[in-house]
């Protein structure tokens, strides 16, 4: 069950919302609101990851129980300082249990990566999220462990699926504040204005956007340089609306229950360089790697060259956890070398001004966003592409595949019927390529949209309640539910 289907919208989400504000206004009277909270958390949680079969359940519960195994006799340990000679060194054994523990969360998480029959739902961000669960109980940031608290951060259903990777102390004080908050229906609409922009930037912008995409990397070799051009632009689109529309749908969603998750996605094609780029996509990811494997590798604490090594090592993890593929690698390298040299020409570089607000320092920002863009696209070609050989060919096809008219297959993805009705009735329909219109329409809609629009999450708490976010919201909500019968899962969610 994922956040854009009947199922959640009609069924789950409102049964679940009534039963979490009724336990736990019982809870703040009967002074446990605290325990109901978790256990509506918990229950819930495992009736919606249950609904993506049983063999993903036992896998969930496969890891939780590794780390419930390594947490419980850690904490013990690490309380009695208890320690042991291991060649030659006198080692704390609670540090040598916290590193079995992490080395079987990895180990779990690449066997099914690398070599299992399956790929369980969500089982990156769970397991994520239990590396820095255990690790920051050793080091003590958590004070001790909690069974239900635990569970309840484990299981959290809105970060579940694609994250954000929220610490368990953010977490805590989140669920904790919540306890003694009750319903709110001022909070409740903005939360709504939120999710109806987030569905509607996947279902009907990143669905949409992707059979196009899915239709030309079937036949790559038959495309027009224009339409090369915007597959490519395209599939940065789809990436862009398919994490973000998620982002907001379970930011959205942690608003109804009175907790705030951090921001995850932040206007990254907004960004004027590869590094502004990677602190406004997939934050949370980053401050993951950053914290629990690029500090370990020494940070910057080891000098220049080690520093930008420690850089490519991270990237070049991030590209093979995404997939094991050369063309993920690559896509990972990509990143990588332009971070290292951007870094290095902003360190050395003098009189940075990015946030100049003159004419001529906008036009140049323009020029860098736009040049961070692209590079960030010919990047993601390698990211889609089955192999270097079909990214290699689009690339081709972008410089030698001249004048032609867009494949049925990628105008007919654009035909939607929302869109039949409008050019019916104008003279845009007499046009021999009407129907390419409709691809033109998306760019444009899409270009504004991540170029031009505010961040959805601010924007809902910023935003003046009324009569006109009110008819936005019913519209954006009734048109994507409407369009959920070519449901679809998110694309995070396959890593």
């Amino acid at each position: 069950m994922v956040f854009n289907s009947y199922e959640f919208v009609l069924i789950f989400l409102p049964i679940f919302l009534l039963a979490y504000n009724v336990l736990r206004s019982i809870g703040r009277k009967k002074g446990n609101a605290r325990v109901l909270v978790d256990l509506c958390i918990i229950l819930g949680s495992l009736c919606f990851y249950a609904l993506f079969g049983m063999r993903n359940l036992a896998i969930i519960f496969i890891s939780i129980c590794i780390n419930v195994c390594t947490a419980i006799p850690m904490s013990f340990m690490r309380e009695r300082g208890i320690g042991i000679s291991l060649f030659g060194r006198e080692i704390l054994i609670h540090k040598l249990w916290l590193s079995i523990g992490v080395i079987l969360n990895v180990v779990l998480l690449l066997f099914f990566k690398l070599w299992g029959v399956f790929l369980p739902i969500a089982i990156s961000f769970y397991t994520f999220n239990q590396i820095s669960y255990i690790v920051d109980l050793e080091r003590g940031d958590i004070e001790k462990f909690d069974i239900m608290n635990y569970l309840a951060y484990i299981l959290f259903f809105p970060k579940l699926l694609q994250g954000p990777l929220m610490g368990y102390g953010d977490f805590d004080k989140e669920v904790k504040a919540a306890c003694e908050k009750s319903f709110d229906y001022e909070i409740f609409l903005r939360a709504m204005y939120l999710f109806s922009i987030g569905v509607f930037k996947k279902v009907i912008m990143a669905d949409t956007i992707g059979r196009a995409v899915d239709a030309n990397f079937q036949w790559l070799v038959g495309m027009g340089s224009i339409e090369a051009v915007l597959t490519a632009v395209f599939y940065s689109f789809q990436l862009y609306f398919d994490f973000s529309g998620y982002c907001d749908m379970a930011a959205a969603v942690s608003m109804m229950l009175g907790i705030e998750l951090p921001i995850n996605f932040d206007s990254p094609y907004k960004a004027v360089n590869i590094v502004d780029f990677w602190k406004r996509w997939h934050i949370t990811l980053t401050r993951f790697f950053t914290k629990y494997v690029y500090i370990p590798l020494g940070g910057n604490r080891k000098g220049e060259v080690r520093t930008y090594i420690n850089f490519m090592i991270i990237f070049l993890i991030s590209g093979f956890w995404h997939g094991t593929g050369w063309t993920f690698i690559i896509w990972g390298a990509m990143h990588g070398v332009l971070y290292v040299i951007t870094r290095w020409y902003g360190k050395h570089r003098e009189n940075a001004k990015i946030n100049d607000v003159s004419v001529g320092g906008a036009i140049v920002k323009g020029i860098k966003i736009l040049l961070t863009f692209i590079y960030v696209t010919a990047a993601w070609v390698f990211f889609r592409a089955e192999t270097i050989e079909d990214a290699l060919i689009l690339f081709g096809q972008i410089f030698k595949g001249g004048v032609r008219s867009f494949s049925n297959g990628f105008s007919a993805a654009f035909q939607i019927d929302e869109l039949w009705y409008i050019l019916k009735v104008t003279p845009l329909m007499k046009l021999s390529n009407a129907w390419e219109l409709c691809a033109w329409i998306f760019f444009a809609c899409s270009a504004v949209m991540i170029f031009f629009f505010p961040n959805a999450v601010r924007r809902c708490k910023e935003v003046k309640l009324g009569i006109g976010t009110t008819l936005l919201t019913v519209l954006l909500l009734v048109w994507s539910i409407v369009s959920f019968g070519g449901v679809s899962t998110f694309l995070y969610m396959n890593f």
